[in-house]
């Protein structure tokens, strides 16, 4: 399990062209097998002109069982389902999870709430979760892609 009060560092992209967003994706990955980041889980999601998101692509690169870790990303899925989504997120979230409260669940969905609401309506953005350790890096990435790169640091308990 995961530190109590552990900060999670949420790196949202943003560009133009939908493609632009799954190359960047493509490559996000292969700066992590490189050992330029250290990410937990990348998402690609898609916000349509109404503001409703959809999940298209994500990956898990934390290599571990680890309960919250496994579930951030099961709880971003939640939220963008909906009402029922969000149930089945947080039970999900919960049973992987182990022993979080409600007051710990709701943090964690107010947070992908805040991040995910970075992507623009009819934009497909990149979230990704876990440490980079020069900013240059994605920066130059971001700037060679004409896009945005907002970084959210949450502490959250876990």
């Amino acid at each position: 399990m995961a530190k109590k009060d552990a900060k999670h560092h949420i790196m949202t992209f943003t560009f133009k062209e939908e493609a632009t967003s799954y190359q960047v994706f493509s490559e996000l990955k292969k700066y992590h097998a490189r050992g330029q980041v250290d990410f937990e889980q990348i998402a690609v999601i898609k916000r349509n002109e109404n503001g409703a998101f959809s999940f298209e692509d994500a990956v898990d690169l934390s290599g571990s069982n680890r309960a919250v870790k496994g579930s951030l990303i099961g709880m971003a899925v939640g939220i963008l389902g909906g009402p029922f989504g969000i149930l089945l997120g947080s039970m999900t979230g919960m049973l992987i999870g182990g022993s979080k409260d409600m007051k710990e669940n709701q943090e964690i969905q107010e947070t992908f709430k805040r991040t995910l609401g970075v992507i623009p309506p009819g934009q497909t953005g990149i979230i990704a979760i876990g440490e980079e350790f020069e900013p240059s890096v994605l920066d130059g990435l971001v700037a060679q892609h004409d896009g945005t790169l907002e970084r959210t640091d949450e502490q959250l308990e876990s």
